[in-house]
């Protein structure tokens, strides 16, 4: 699903006191710091400045900036952002969706409705970190924190998981949680012993799933 951005921040000038705080929390890097030009308004040497673009509506540096130097304006024509699954081979998504242990067609990002295999064919498209999937897609642009896991288990299932945990200045990037999906063997298969110590999780029913065993589901 495409993600529609309706709303883009807007730095005021006169309030930012160029903290950094708003570049260090865009999922999208959408904005840098630059000196502050002559006779432009405000008193301190350096400026948030935004490149609206970039920006997808996360509203995280709304919330972080202690100026409030910040604000939200509608755009008179919205637009769309996201990443057409057919334009990456489909035995390959498949492929990086399970071993990743992502359903490709569940929806990993709730927030912008993006599935494992649009996320899939973002990487496989030349995405290569958190930052530039969701510019491809809009994912993690909404809460900024449920799809993150996901995303980087799909970046380290694709071999690009040796790259820095958190990036200069940045408060972005997490490692990799525990997963239940760690536990299964290569027939595809968990432990009986885990099955039954978590009989209250769907464990069996979610392998299937990440298998593309959706029959169970469909009626």
């Amino acid at each position: 699903m495409a993600k529609v951005v309706r709303m883009v921040a807007e730095i005021l000038a006169d309030k930012c006191t160029g903290c950094a705080l708003c570049v260090y929390v865009c999922p999208t890097v959408a904005i840098t710091l630059r000196d502050r030009r002559p006779g432009e308004a405000g008193t301190h040497r350096r400026i948030a400045e935004m490149f609206e673009s970039s920006c997808y509506n996360a509203q995280n540096c709304l919330e972080v900036c202690p100026e409030e130097a910040i604000v939200m304006h509608r755009l008179d024509e919205p637009f769309t952002v996201g990443t057409d699954v057919s334009t990456a081979d489909a035995a390959e998504v498949k492929a990086l969706c399970r071993k990743a242990g992502i359903p490709g067609r569940g929806m990993v990002c709730m927030c912008a409705e993006t599935t494992g295999e649009e996320l899939a064919a973002a990487v496989l498209n030349g995405a290569h970190t958190p930052e530039a999937i969701s510019l491809a897609t809009g994912a993690r642009t909404g809460c900024t924190e449920l799809c993150h896991q996901p995303i980087i288990a799909l970046l380290a299932a694709a071999g690009h998981g040796d790259l820095p945990r958190n990036p200069p200045r940045g408060f972005q990037w997490y490692g990799i949680a525990a997963r239940a999906v760690d536990m299964v063997g290569d027939d595809g298969t968990a432990p009986e012993e885990l099955l039954q110590q978590y009989a209250q999780f769907p464990l069996a029913s979610d392998l299937r799933v990440l298998q593309g065993d959706f029959s169970e589901f469909e009626s």
